[in-house]
């Protein structure tokens, strides 16, 4: 093996390459570089809601992923982890797999049966609307680019099967909705930073502990259909990291099925959140597109929480720290771990982290007489104009 060229693979059959070197490595050094992918697939009457992720760690040496679901309060969800190079071109780990059906239409998902949980599926994504990239998110923190990823999301109907605990439940793709995403970059909360950093002097980056300070993430993916049979996606995500002026992140598009990209100019939330545990409720967001000339358009958009209990949590699945285990950290050449949460709005699980407000939270989402489905993602930490504690 020569000791300046990764080792080779079968995608390197392929005229493919971007860097000069194999498949087995990527164009930089930094250890957070991530593939990541991530589903969320629910029931449209809010019974029942599966997640699944996978992220693989180039410059770690670590595959690793999750896959659960959420059936009334109780969450099951099973981890896994294992060393890149004992099958690098394998996308799945452990009882998770990942199987591309056909590019950019459909995906199956699959957890086997495992020692972990009481839980296994078969399940596929079948992709609805075009993929569509939210605008590049970079960040940069004490002269280093903390975050440098892009990411496309895609919705979609499901089919398969689900297993709780010896029970079956049939998904029909008449009766379940669904998204995804795939994103690739520098990224946040991957591994733990080390002991010896020099203090930021804030936490500007997307990264970091916000406990204590005001802060104001929301996301929202969605599916909206016309009479007509087009549809279209209120499509948004911004991190505002203190309430004063623009927020530090933002990208916002009404995405057509045919393809194009409205941008949107500015965006006003107004949500009633539940003081429990900080779910979203219901409320309503206010869009800004460009109009003729100088001219601006108003588009709003009500969003009403399908089931108040269900919203698969996200912590499980490392999405920041979770029993010591983080994305790309080394557990081992092959973990397995898992656990069930038999409430997931207990108050109690909140006052241990404010992390635990992330999770999936499917919704319906109407403009006029058009209407769909969504997913909202969202933290708060204190007081924000349009937030309202109910």
């Amino acid at each position: 093996m020569v000791p300046t060229i990764a080792a080779l693979t079968g995608a390197d059959e392929f005229f493919n390459h971007q860097i000069v070197n194999t498949f087995a490595a990527v164009a930089t050094p930094e250890r957070a570089w991530t593939e990541k992918a991530w589903f969320t697939l629910m029931r449209k009457d809010g019974s029942l809601q599966a997640g699944f992720g996978l992220g693989k760690y180039a410059n770690r040496n670590i595959v690793d992923g999750f896959a659960g679901v959420q059936i009334g309060t109780r969450q099951f969800t099973v981890r896994a982890s294992r060393l890149l190079d004992s099958a690098p071109e394998a996308m799945g780990v452990g009882p998770l797999g990942y199987d591309v059906v056909e590019p950019l239409k459909a995906i199956r998902l699959t957890l086997a049966e495992n020692a972990a949980q009481p839980l296994r599926f078969e399940l596929t994504f079948h992709a609805t609307m075009p993929g569509f990239f939210e605008n590049r998110d970079v960040v940069i923190q004490a002269g280093r680019a903390a975050s440098d990823v892009i990411r496309y999301h895609q919705a979609g109907t499901v089919s398969g099967w689900i297993e709780i605990e010896g029970q079956r439940h049939e998904v029909n793709p008449d009766e379940w909705f669904g998204f995804r995403d795939r994103s690739w970059g520098v990224r946040e909360h991957v591994g733990l930073d080390p002991a010896d950093l020099a203090p930021t002097g804030g936490h500007g980056t997307t990264g970091g502990n916000k406990a204590g300070s005001a802060f104001h993430f929301n996301w929202l993916v969605s599916k909206i259909d016309r009479a007509d049979g087009t549809s279209y996606d209120l499509a948004y995500y911004f991190r505002d990291f203190g309430g004063e002026g623009p927020p530090a992140f933002f990208s916002g598009y009404i995405n057509e099925s045919d393809g194009r990209q409205i941008p949107i100019l500015h965006l006003y939330p107004e949500i009633d959140y539940r003081a429990s545990d900080r779910g979203a409720m219901r409320g309503t967001v206010t869009a800004i597109i460009a109009g003729k000339g100088k001219s601006v358009e108003e588009r709003m958009f009500e969003i009403e929480v399908i089931n108040p209990e269900m919203g698969f949590r996200l912590l499980p699945g490392m999405y920041g720290e979770w029993k010591g285990q983080i994305h790309g950290s080394y557990k081992g050449e092959a973990f397995l771990d898992g656990e069930t949460i038999e409430d997931v709005n207990n108050p109690a699980k909140l006052a241990e982290t404010y992390r635990w407000q992330i999770r999936d939270r499917p919704v319906r989402i109407r403009e006029g007489a058009n209407g769909g489905y969504g997913d909202m993602e969202s933290i708060i930490l204190g007081d924000y104009p349009g937030v309202r504690i109910v």
